[in-house]
């Protein structure tokens, strides 16, 4: 950051066409002084000529408006020397005429708050207004400027060498005028100057300040003359303006100063280059006085670690004296999208910390560390933690651990010692916390109820997480220099740099607030008892620690594992799809042009055309007085290079009509939030029926042929005649007049759907799949597996993994890019109908159990005792409840039930889901599209020999309203704070999830325990088989092929006999497994 110069015998500087970078404008005698880099000039300077003549002043950027120096970020900063004058008058609002007027306030005010690190007389400015009127009235009354400035009692002279020292140890980004690294040289020329020499430090290099001499010698070299004007005479003080930041021609880089002696002060001291106020006035500018306090308390306590020898000084202690304690701690990460990219392989620590509790003391009170990645010693420094990260016998609780152990074994370090994610505890402890704030470390440890039993001492506040927006968040401008609403947060090494102080209390906080919350999570969860069944079992916590506690360890090393994927079959069948969707969206658009020829321009992913097609001149169902035009414009890409009239050539874009075909009038139910018909997928299926996109029907006059590569759908019910079953065809067989034409209609919507059923394979699985955002560098896809539903399943993101297409929809076969290993074999084991079982057994259900007990079909076993006439026909052998083959059988003596009964069987195994789930006969009406009372008679069979079931479901409801909550099979809480207040609409909903909610979760607590025995099972380990997925009920291991029959039947034990290797359920568990070289293969 250069100096300016200025001179008190120049007269005010006059913009003509242009203001240089390097004028400035002191605001007390409200002159224009110039400065150069190169020579020594004091001289005023009035017009483009002599700015020429001052050693190549003009610049295409970096301009200046007054005393305010942009930095590059800014937008001010980035525009031509030739339209200063202008743009000046514009940005400024001056006229040519008061250039020498300062800024008016709001504007100051607007660019502070945008760039914060900027200077007004070297007076380091906060992002408020108070602080801006303080500085420029004490630069104006030459007061105590630097003492405000450094945080002395009075000016420059009263900060010691020892000040200095440790600002710089601590990594203060401030300016010591006088002082900083080559501090005895700096304290030798202050002395023989009396005061007027001044050393000034940044990152990177140095530069020498004059106050009141006209020159300034160094035994290495001369610096620049900096004539100073009389409004700043008195030692000590400068007048405005004399900052230039980030000016590669500045007097810094350009004058003789030794760039040795600066490299070695920026590596002693690691100095900013801009100033950084006391702690104090940051924080109460940024979120008041609590927060001031907050941040206060923490910034005491941390000891910053940033060299090896500390570094081994605090494993020792870590490893040794203070082994038995429990640590919690965090990592702060930058280059990484949390959103988007997986935490193996990406990301880069800049920063952690360590908390162990007051009890501990790593020197002069300090019981917090803080570890400097980014600057302090990098992965050396680091990884002379790995003792302590890497021993199973120190205790370390996370938050969130998932994320921080990728982090921490990207650089090579194991994690161990696992202790507890404060995140499941909570969970554990309240499962509605999602509507109630959440479950971030910020959320919990501000919540007084959650951090009630925190430990604390006399007096002392628990010290709660604060968000980085509301410490660091800033309102981005608007281009006219105006506060918008988005609010931004500089990048995280930024951070660490320039707000050091605040950002070493932000990130101490998070592992000082994760030990303060688990020290409350764990008295809450040891006060809550835990039963099962009625039977006491001890308390919450011993809960946590027997299944969550090694579960959520257990989901980190699966995570790490991840899946490997086959990059090659994914580019392969992306081009299929491709394929297959130009041609039934081809199809679709040579049939739509036979009513509107513009039609064969179309584009059928856009919404607005499809509506104008089917719906044109329709009313709008919110605002009677508005329609659809019947027919508009369109701009589409002019792919056939169109030379439009009046044009020469063909233009990027040309212009289509389209309207709806004559006569024809589609009625629709649903519409869009804005009133118009909703041309959503459920429309087009509504439209098109139970049919498929018939390509022969649709294309019988076109000699092309399709594709090699490209599926050839076809049917035999696709022509009209005489008898035609109407039924399989949708709304548009109606709306286009029925027969040929109606049929025709039918495909070429099936057609539609589609172009729309293959971009969502493509958008949402083929491509995310291919993604490096998602994978390590080994190219396995690694998921985040949480805990975070309320019923305690799992859910999978980045990617979502347990989202995979149905079999019957996965026409492009997506779970056959998931592969094994060379040499490798993937187990996929599946629980058979295991939410059914477990409603069998939560009921103590006599039909149910005895359906399970007899095997076979359970759904075909549903239908036949829900509706006689099928039991009947079993009886007479009419129809086989299931079939057996025997080696010389080829089919069945007599039709299959689920054949010959298919839509009694259907709404069968509908019900046995369904009213596990507690839907309503209102949604089964509308699925099954029959009347509310048919659809009651229905539920009435089913409940009919199911009454254990019933008298089940409302105790629930019952114990829901009573206690607000229920309970899973291990014992889990789902909690309804809600349900005493709530509507009847709102009550009903719970009392559904009240049913749910047993069922659902035991579940996922069967296929826990189950998973933890196959983790746990010493033999599978001595194979060398690791789990990868959870699937809801289904698992997928990998392992040597040689030993994979041998590790099946180990699978399918631990999951048959789920709890400690024993089945305490009334039915038992049925377990699919097979061995395969990918997934499709394995189902």
């Amino acid at each position: 950051m250069a100096k300016m110069g200025f001179s008190p015998q120049t007269t005010p500087f006059r913009a003509s066409s242009f203001c240089p970078p390097y004028f400035r404008f002191c605001r007390s005698c409200t002159q224009f002084y110039s400065f150069s880099s190169s020579s020594r000039v004091s001289c005023r300077l009035e017009d483009r000529a002599a700015a020429q003549s001052a050693n190549g002043l003009l610049s295409d950027r970096a301009l200046s408006y007054d005393l305010h120096e942009l930095n590059q970020r800014s937008s001010y900063s980035t525009f031509q020397h030739d339209e200063s004058q202008m743009l000046y008058r514009r940005r400024n609002n001056f006229a040519s005429s008061q250039w020498e007027k300062p800024l008016v306030y709001r504007k100051v005010e607007r660019r502070v708050e945008d760039n914060r690190e900027v200077s007004y007389g070297l007076h380091p400015l906060g992002h408020t207004a108070e602080a801006w009127g303080r500085a420029t009235e004490e630069c104006k009354q030459n007061k105590k400027l630097f003492a405000y400035r450094n945080n002395a009692s009075a000016n420059l002279k009263t900060l010691t060498e020892e000040d200095v020292a440790g600002e710089a140890k601590s990594g203060r980004r401030n300016i010591y005028e006088g002082e900083g690294s080559g501090i005895r040289r700096a304290e030798k020329e202050y002395t023989q100057s009396g005061g007027e020499h001044g050393l000034r430090v940044s990152h990177n290099q140095m530069s020498l300040v004059q106050a009141g001499c006209s020159t300034v010698s160094h035994t290495n070299g001369t610096v620049n003359k900096i004539v100073l004007d009389s409004c700043s005479k008195k030692k000590g003080v400068l007048p405005n303006g004399l900052e230039n930041k980030g000016r590669k021609d500045s007097i810094t880089n350009k004058s003789a100063i030794v760039k040795k002696d600066a490299k070695r002060a920026a590596k002693k001291t690691v100095l900013s280059d801009t100033v950084s106020e006391p702690l104090s006035e940051k924080v109460t500018a940024s979120g008041g006085t609590e927060l001031h306090e907050r941040l206060s308390q923490v910034y005491d306590t941390v000891l910053v670690v940033d060299s090896i020898p500390a570094a081994r000084e605090v494993v020792s202690k870590l490893t040794n004296e203070y082994k038995d304690l429990i640590h919690a701690c965090d990592t702060e990460v930058a280059n990484i999208d949390v959103k988007e990219e997986t935490p193996v392989d990406h990301g880069e620590i800049i920063c952690f910390s360590i908390y162990s509790g007051p009890e501990a003391d790593f020197g002069a009170g300090k019981s917090c560390i803080w570890v400097d990645v980014l600057d302090g010693g990098g992965k050396d420094l680091l990884k002379e933690f790995a003792p302590f990260f890497e021993d199973s016998s120190i205790r370390k609780v996370w938050h969130n651990y998932s994320f921080d152990n990728h982090v921490i074994e990207n650089y090579g370090i194991k994690v161990s010692g696992f202790y507890a994610d404060t995140m499941h505890m909570a969970r554990l402890w309240n499962s509605a916390r999602r509507t109630e704030g959440g479950y971030s470390l910020e959320a919990l440890t501000g919540d007084s109820q959650v951090m009630s039993d925190a430990k604390r001492g006399p007096g002392e506040k628990v010290i709660g997480k604060v968000s980085m927006k509301n410490i660091f968040g800033r309102k981005k401008l608007k281009k006219d220099g105006s506060e918008g609403k988005l609010i931004t947060i500089p990048p995280v090494e930024e951070l660490q740099r320039v707000e050091r102080k605040l950002w070493i209390c932000y990130s101490a906080l998070d592992s000082i607030s994760t030990l303060r919350l688990y020290e409350s999570l764990e008295k809450k969860l040891r006060k809550t008892p835990w039963c099962v069944d009625g039977h006491y079992k001890g308390s919450m916590f011993d809960n946590y620690v027997k299944y969550l506690q090694p579960f959520g360890e257990l989901l980190v090393k699966m995570e790490t594992e991840g899946m490997l994927v086959d990059r090659l079959y994914l580019a392969e069948i992306e081009k299929v799809a491709k394929a297959e969707q130009q041609v039934a969206a081809d199809r679709f658009r040579k049939w739509a042009s036979k009513y509107c020829p513009d039609a064969k321009y179309m584009n059928v992913g856009s919404d607005a055309q499809l509506r104008q097609l089917f719906f044109g001149g329709v009313q709008n169902s919110k605002d009677q007085n508005e329609f659809l035009p019947v027919e508009k414009d369109f701009k589409v890409p002019n792919i056939d290079n169109i030379i439009e009239e009046g044009k020469k050539n063909p233009t990027k874009f040309r212009k289509i009509i389209l309207r709806k075909p004559d006569g024809v009038n589609i009625e629709t139910d649903k519409y869009t939030a804005s009133g118009w018909p909703s041309v959503s997928g459920d429309v087009l299926k509504n439209l098109a029926g139970k049919v498929s996109a018939d390509f022969d029907f649709l294309d019988e006059d076109n000699d092309e042929e399709l594709p090699e590569n490209v599926t050839h759908k076809s049917s035999d019910d696709n022509r009209a005649g005489p008898g035609i079953d109407t039924s399989a065809y949708g709304a548009a067989y109606s709306a286009f007049g029925g027969g040929q034409a109606g049929i025709e209609a039918c495909h070429a919507v099936a057609a539609l759907c589609e172009v729309c059923s293959i971009d969502s394979l493509i958008s949402n699985f083929i491509l995310p799949l291919q993604g490096n955002h998602i994978s390590g560098k080994n190219g396995r896809i690694h998921c985040s597996l949480n805990i975070n539903t309320e019923t305690g399943r799992l859910s999978a993101r980045r990617p979502n993994l347990q989202n995979q297409p149905a079999l019957e929809k996965d026409r492009y076969k997506i779970r056959q890019a998931f592969i094994a290993a060379p040499g490798n074999s993937l187990i996929v084991a599946d629980y058979g109908q295991l939410e059914l079982r477990i409603l069998a057994h939560l009921a103590n259900c006599k039909r149910m159990l005895d359906a399970f007990k007899a095997g076979g079909d359970f759904h075909s076993r549903t239908a036949m005792n829900m509706y006689p006439h099928i039991r009947e026909a079993v009886e007479r052998k009419d129809v086989l409840l299931e079939w057996h083959p025997q080696p010389d059988e080829d089919k069945p003596p007599a039709p299959l039930l689920k054949d010959a009964f298919a839509s009694e069987r259907r709404k069968a195994k509908m019900l046995n889901f369904s009213i596990a789930y507690g839907k309503t006969t209102v949604g089964l009406a509308r699925d099954w599209k029959v009347s509310r009372e048919e659809a009651q008679e229905t539920v009435n069979r089913w409940y009919s020999d199911r009454q254990e079931v019933l008298s089940w479901q409302e105790e629930r409801k019952k114990q829901a309203r009573k206690i607000q909550c229920v309970y899973t099979l291990l014992g889990r809480a789902r909690h309804f704070p809600s349900l005493k207040n709530a509507s009847s609409a709102h009550r009903a909903h719970i009392e559904r999830a009240a049913i749910n909610t047993p069922v659902q979760g035991s579940a996922a607590d069967v296929a826990m325990c189950a998973m933890l025995q196959i983790s746990n099972n010493e033999r599978l380990k001595e194979l060398g088989w690791r789990l990868l997925l959870q699937v809801h009920d289904e698992v997928i291991l990998e392992g040597p092929t040689e030993s994979a029959e041998e590790a099946k039947a180990i699978v399918v034990d631990c999951m048959e006999k789920p709890f400690d290797g024993e089945n305490f359920l009334r039915v038992d568990l049925a377990v699919d497994a097979k061995c395969a070289q990918n997934w499709y293969s394995a189902k």
